[in-house]
Protein backbone atom coordinates (compact mmCIF):
# COMPACT_ATOMS: atom_id res chain seq x y z
CA UNK A 1 0.00 0.00 0.00
CA UNK A 2 2.98 2.52 0.80
CA UNK A 3 4.42 1.48 -2.04
CA UNK A 4 1.12 2.14 -4.75
CA UNK A 5 1.02 5.78 -2.56
CA UNK A 6 4.95 6.22 -3.28
CA UNK A 7 4.83 5.73 -6.70
CA UNK A 8 1.41 7.96 -7.11
CA UNK A 9 3.10 10.63 -5.45
CA UNK A 10 6.05 10.06 -7.85
CA UNK A 11 4.15 10.23 -10.96
CA UNK A 12 2.11 13.55 -9.69
CA UNK A 13 5.35 15.33 -9.22
CA UNK A 14 6.61 14.50 -12.29
CA UNK A 15 3.28 15.21 -14.45
CA UNK A 16 3.23 18.76 -12.22
CA UNK A 17 6.74 19.33 -13.27
CA UNK A 18 5.90 19.48 -17.03
CA UNK A 19 2.95 21.71 -16.70
CA UNK A 20 4.56 23.87 -15.63
CA UNK A 21 6.86 24.26 -18.25
CA UNK A 22 3.67 24.15 -20.59
CA UNK A 23 3.79 27.85 -21.84
CA UNK A 24 0.14 29.67 -20.79
CA UNK A 25 -2.35 30.61 -22.64
CA UNK A 26 -1.14 34.31 -22.62
CA UNK A 27 2.70 33.06 -23.10
CA UNK A 28 1.11 31.65 -26.50
CA UNK A 29 -0.59 34.82 -27.22
CA UNK A 30 2.67 37.22 -26.77
CA UNK A 31 4.64 34.85 -29.19
CA UNK A 32 2.58 34.72 -31.56
CA UNK A 33 2.04 38.58 -31.47
CA UNK A 34 6.04 39.44 -31.14
CA UNK A 35 6.67 37.00 -33.64
CA UNK A 36 4.01 38.82 -36.06
CA UNK A 37 5.99 41.95 -35.25
CA UNK A 38 8.97 41.00 -36.48
CA UNK A 39 7.70 39.39 -39.61
CA UNK A 40 5.98 43.09 -39.73
CA UNK A 41 9.96 44.79 -39.33
CA UNK A 42 9.45 45.95 -35.63
CA UNK A 43 12.58 45.68 -33.30
CA UNK A 44 11.89 44.17 -29.94
CA UNK A 45 13.92 45.54 -27.30
CA UNK A 46 13.02 45.52 -23.62
CA UNK A 47 12.99 48.59 -21.73
CA UNK A 48 12.87 49.29 -17.76
CA UNK A 49 10.97 52.28 -16.89
CA UNK A 50 9.76 53.08 -13.03
CA UNK A 51 6.60 51.68 -11.29
CA UNK A 52 4.14 54.23 -11.14
CA UNK A 53 1.88 52.54 -8.84
CA UNK A 54 2.47 53.72 -4.99
CA UNK A 55 4.07 50.81 -3.52
CA UNK A 56 6.17 50.82 -6.70
CA UNK A 57 7.41 54.80 -6.32
CA UNK A 58 7.54 54.25 -2.28
CA UNK A 59 9.81 51.46 -2.95
CA UNK A 60 11.32 53.02 -6.39
CA UNK A 61 10.30 49.89 -8.17
CA UNK A 62 10.76 49.46 -11.87
CA UNK A 63 9.67 47.28 -14.83
CA UNK A 64 11.29 45.38 -17.55
CA UNK A 65 8.98 45.55 -20.52
CA UNK A 66 8.80 45.23 -24.65
CA UNK A 67 9.38 47.79 -26.63
CA UNK A 68 7.99 47.57 -30.16
CA UNK A 69 10.38 49.84 -32.14
CA UNK A 70 10.68 50.95 -35.76
CA UNK A 71 14.93 51.50 -36.77
CA UNK A 72 15.35 55.45 -38.12
CA UNK A 73 18.07 57.02 -38.83
CA UNK A 74 17.51 60.75 -37.28
CA UNK A 75 20.20 63.82 -38.26
CA UNK A 76 23.03 63.90 -36.24
CA UNK A 77 22.15 67.31 -34.77
CA UNK A 78 18.34 66.64 -34.60
CA UNK A 79 18.61 63.20 -32.61
CA UNK A 80 16.19 63.02 -30.06
CA UNK A 81 16.52 61.10 -26.92
CA UNK A 82 13.94 60.58 -24.59
CA UNK A 83 11.37 58.08 -22.51
CA UNK A 84 7.68 59.29 -21.67
CA UNK A 85 5.18 56.87 -19.43
CA UNK A 86 1.52 56.88 -18.46
CA UNK A 87 0.95 57.41 -15.19
CA UNK A 88 -1.45 57.89 -12.41
CA UNK A 89 0.40 59.87 -10.50
CA UNK A 90 1.80 63.53 -11.30
CA UNK A 91 1.91 64.91 -14.77
CA UNK A 92 5.50 66.15 -15.54
CA UNK A 93 5.94 69.82 -16.59
CA UNK A 94 4.87 69.96 -20.52
CA UNK A 95 3.15 66.99 -21.16
CA UNK A 96 -0.47 66.34 -21.15
CA UNK A 97 -2.37 64.81 -17.94
CA UNK A 98 -1.32 61.46 -17.46
CA UNK A 99 2.55 61.57 -18.88
CA UNK A 100 5.38 61.54 -17.59
CA UNK A 101 9.28 61.58 -18.14
CA UNK A 102 10.83 57.85 -17.35
CA UNK A 103 14.17 58.63 -17.79
CA UNK A 104 16.45 62.44 -17.40
CA UNK A 105 16.31 63.10 -21.01
CA UNK A 106 14.68 66.25 -22.14
CA UNK A 107 13.82 67.12 -25.81
CA UNK A 108 14.42 71.17 -26.73
CA UNK A 109 11.22 73.15 -26.21
CA UNK A 110 10.25 72.83 -30.03
CA UNK A 111 10.35 68.96 -29.70
CA UNK A 112 8.06 68.76 -26.36
CA UNK A 113 5.53 71.17 -28.19
CA UNK A 114 5.01 68.26 -31.32
CA UNK A 115 5.86 65.59 -28.52
CA UNK A 116 2.45 66.95 -26.38
CA UNK A 117 0.45 66.83 -29.45
CA UNK A 118 1.30 63.13 -30.27
CA UNK A 119 0.92 61.75 -26.50
CA UNK A 120 -2.92 63.84 -26.76
CA UNK A 121 -4.34 61.41 -29.16
CA UNK A 122 -2.76 57.95 -28.32
CA UNK A 123 -4.81 55.29 -27.40
CA UNK A 124 -5.21 54.53 -23.62
CA UNK A 125 -3.33 50.93 -24.60
CA UNK A 126 0.10 52.94 -25.36
CA UNK A 127 1.97 53.01 -22.43
CA UNK A 128 5.64 54.45 -22.96
CA UNK A 129 6.74 56.27 -26.31
CA UNK A 130 10.72 56.07 -26.44
CA UNK A 131 13.12 57.63 -28.77
CA UNK A 132 16.63 57.07 -29.14
CA UNK A 133 18.66 58.39 -32.25
CA UNK A 134 18.36 55.12 -34.14
CA UNK A 135 14.88 54.92 -33.91
CA UNK A 136 11.88 55.19 -31.99
CA UNK A 137 10.15 52.24 -29.66
CA UNK A 138 5.88 51.91 -28.20
CA UNK A 139 4.82 50.09 -25.28
CA UNK A 140 1.45 48.71 -25.27
CA UNK A 141 -0.53 46.54 -23.28
CA UNK A 142 -0.18 43.63 -25.75
CA UNK A 143 -3.56 42.58 -25.07
CA UNK A 144 -4.78 42.64 -28.95
CA UNK A 145 -3.82 40.57 -31.66
CA UNK A 146 -1.30 41.28 -34.87
CA UNK A 147 -4.25 43.30 -36.27
CA UNK A 148 -3.09 46.45 -33.98
CA UNK A 149 0.91 46.31 -35.47
CA UNK A 150 -0.35 48.71 -38.34
CA UNK A 151 -1.96 51.29 -36.35
CA UNK A 152 1.89 50.68 -33.89
CA UNK A 153 3.55 51.71 -37.12
CA UNK A 154 1.58 54.81 -38.26
CA UNK A 155 2.15 56.01 -34.47
CA UNK A 156 5.60 55.61 -34.88
CA UNK A 157 6.00 56.71 -38.39
CA UNK A 158 3.97 59.92 -37.20
CA UNK A 159 6.39 60.33 -34.50
CA UNK A 160 9.24 59.64 -36.21
CA UNK A 161 8.01 62.51 -38.97
CA UNK A 162 7.32 65.16 -36.06
CA UNK A 163 10.72 64.91 -34.21
CA UNK A 164 12.40 65.25 -38.24
CA UNK A 165 10.74 68.39 -38.72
Amino acid sequence: MFANIAILCAILILAGAFMWLKPSPRDRHLNTLRTAALTAGFKLDSIRIPDTSIEGRLAEKSSLITLYRLLHRFDKDKSPRFTVQRTTGVSSAFLPDGWKWADQHRPNEAVTQHLHEVLLTLPAAYLVLDAQPDGVGLVWDERGDASALPAIRETLERLIEQLSF
